[in-house]
């Protein structure tokens, strides 16, 4: 493991790494210092106290594994990413520098937010034997587990790790074979992967069948189009004629004003008068549209002609003038509540079974376990309250990729996140530019503390309090 320490200045965020003696001195470490390599984190050769160090610029910036802290990847996630790093790695080489020294470790994995990509870590003092094991690790745990042919394919890369020519390339022409043979299975015949099968995508959604007979389509064309008959919904009442009506009033208003505003011509004059009437048949047209769409008529839906219509009053309770025989009154049943039979009396419902569930015993609900944590804001202008009601939770101005989006121009894109370990909640500051304060002090870049009630948490401009 890496042992980086975290500093901020004024406007940066640096990672801090002890530089090797050999390594300060030696080719890598001057072109590495020099920021002409793109792709990777730029940095400076710095000397403290008789010590060298490697000062990495972190600004606005996050790392993949806290970019995807409690969340899962999807197939085009993972294959960018790898392509991603499979185009620094092959830069590395151009530049004659040791691709070994490529940290792939989840945690000095960067994303920049600026531009939408990820950034390597070169370290010319990493050693590992396994270069690729955690980050495939990282992939197992955070893939998407509804995807099969994903999670085949990233087992497939597992396993191949092991070998001792195993590289990026091998990993993504794993993932290209697995994408090719899942769009000749979608479309049943053979496709030009990735053009054809994108083009396939834009016609058809996924998980549809194209291949389908003419006599298919024939024989079950009429009951598909009685099941989107019976289906569709009711027609809206069209602003078409109410429309038409408004802007026939509006353009003969124009027309007289005109008229009377202006000296005209013979012929403009009868052109005006033209353009009047027909504006006119428009309105009329428009009225009549507007006075019969208001009264439509209410058709039931295919296979409810036969349906009675919901009873009376009347028919539910027997008409006072009916008369009643003593011997019919004596064979009732005596109840409680109203006689069966008069206005009063609720109509009889049919008994219903009890289930087991009917039976089953209370759960003690503890409310001393259901412990809400929330963020009261204490600006003026700020009146949005965070509640913590999932962990981990971010917060930043970067909406879909944090929990709570915050509008202010003082928040980074991802600036803070909140676990919880047992009791304790946590709270790490994301790189952020502005910083996160607690109580006053400011944390370092990466640095995790803990919190507890009634703390005052700050991002940027922003001023909470911790309950």
């Amino acid at each position: 493991m890496l042992e980086a320490r975290y500093f901020k200045d004024y406007k940066h965020n640096y990672m801090i790494l002890r530089c090797g003696q050999q390594a300060g001195s030696s080719y890598q470490c001057r072109l590495l210092t020099s920021g002409r390599i793109d792709g990777i984190l730029r940095c400076c050769l710095r000397h403290v106290n008789g010590e060298s160090y490697f000062y990495y610029d972190i600004s606005s910036r996050a790392t993949l594994e806290g970019l995807y802290r409690g969340r899962k990847m999807s197939a085009q996630q993972i294959r960018e990413l790898l392509e991603q790093l499979y185009e620094i790695y092959c830069g590395l080489g151009d530049c004659f520098l040791e691709e070994s020294r490529l940290v792939l470790l989840p945690e000095y994995i960067f994303y920049d937010m600026s531009h939408k990509k990820y950034v390597g870590l070169y370290y010319p003092d990493y050693e590992e034997d396994k270069p690729y094991e955690a980050l495939m690790d990282f992939l197992l745990e955070h893939l998407d587990g509804r995807d099969e042919r994903l999670a085949d394919c990233i087992y497939t890369i597992y396993e191949r790790m092991e070998e001792s020519s195993f590289s990026l390339r091998d990993a993504l022409l794993i993932l290209g074979e697995e994408e090719e043979e899942a769009g000749i299975r979608e479309t049943g015949k053979v496709v030009d992967f990735p053009a054809a099968a994108d083009s396939e995508k834009q016609t058809f959604p996924s998980g549809f069948a194209k291949a389908e007979s003419a006599e298919s389509v024939e024989e079950n064309g009429s009951e598909v189009f009685e099941e989107e008959k019976m289906s569709a919904p009711a027609k809206r009442k069209s602003i078409f004629y109410p429309l038409l009506s408004l802007l026939s009033v509006l353009g003969i208003a124009g027309i007289i004003y005109i008229y009377g505003s202006y000296d005209l011509a013979q012929q403009e004059i009868m052109t005006l008068f033209g353009c009047g009437g027909l504006l006119a048949v428009c309105l009329l047209v428009g009225v009549i549209g507007t006075v019969r769409g208001g009264v439509q008529e209410i058709k039931p839906k295919q296979g409810m002609e036969n349906v009675e219509p919901f009873p009376s009053e009347d028919s539910f309770y027997p008409s006072e003038q009916t008369p009643i025989s003593l011997e019919e009154v004596l064979s009732r049943k005596m109840e409680i509540g109203p006689v069966a039979g008069s206005k009063n009396a609720a109509p009889q419902m049919p008994f219903q079974e009890q289930t087991a569930e009917d039976y089953a015993d209370t759960v003690f609900f503890d409310s001393a376990q259901m412990v809400e944590y929330k963020l009261y804001a204490l600006d003026k202008k700020n009146k949005k309250h965070i509640t913590l009601n999932k962990f981990p939770y971010t917060v930043g101005k970067m909406a879909g990729c944090v929990d709570c989006a915050l509008a202010d121009d003082s928040i980074s894109r991802i600036h803070a996140r909140f676990e919880k370990v047992g009791d304790r909640v946590l709270l790490t500051d994301m790189n952020s530019t502005n910083g996160t304060y607690r109580n006053g002090l400011r944390m370092q870049p990466q640095e995790t503390v803990e919190i507890e009630p009634g703390d005052e948490i700050r991002f940027g401009k922003l001023n909470y309090c911790f309950r």
